[in-house]
């Protein structure tokens, strides 16, 4: 006898059929369901509750209140009386051009707008004094305000 595929899948099904069969027709055990006893819940009340301060919470304070609506955004923050601000010097018209030595003296060439200054230290230009010239800056004063300023060569 020769089992070909056919006869394997056929046998499989056949034992399924009967496995389904038979386990459709068991009976499972009764299970005793024993009632809940309900509970009760509810808040219990006595008799000592004094309502006169909860009639007072009523018609006063908002923030102890839980039910009152809420903000959660900040605070307005009480503006501090404006001072008048410190006056500041306005920045250097000046602009560097060049730098030449004079005479031992070192003296730069400075754009202020359309016009070209030379200047030396001790020398007013406008309301600024040119208080020292070196290799890397030029030291300016401005007078009104007595500020000290910088310009970078």
């Amino acid at each position: 006898m020769k089992l070909n595929f056919r006869h394997i899948l056929l046998g499989i099904s056949v034992v399924g059929t009967v496995a389904s069969v038979v386990a459709g027709r068991e009976q499972p055990t009764p299970q005793v369901i024993e009632p809940v006893k309900r509970v009760d819940t509810r808040i219990r009340t006595s008799d000592d509750i004094d309502l006169s301060k909860l009639e007072a919470r009523a018609g006063g304070d908002v923030k102890n209140d839980a039910f009152a609506p809420k903000s959660f955004a900040p605070a307005p923050v009480a503006e501090a009386p404006a001072r008048p601000a410190r006056p500041e010097a306005p920045p250097l018209p000046f602009r560097y051009i060049g730098k030449m030595q004079d005479g031992g003296k070192l003296a730069v060439f400075l754009a202020n707008g359309e016009e070209s200054v030379i200047a030396s230290a001790g020398q007013k230009i406008g309301d600024y004094r040119v208080d020292s010239i070196s290799e890397d800056e030029v030291r300016f004063t401005y007078l009104p305000l007595k500020t000290k300023q910088v310009l970078p060569l």
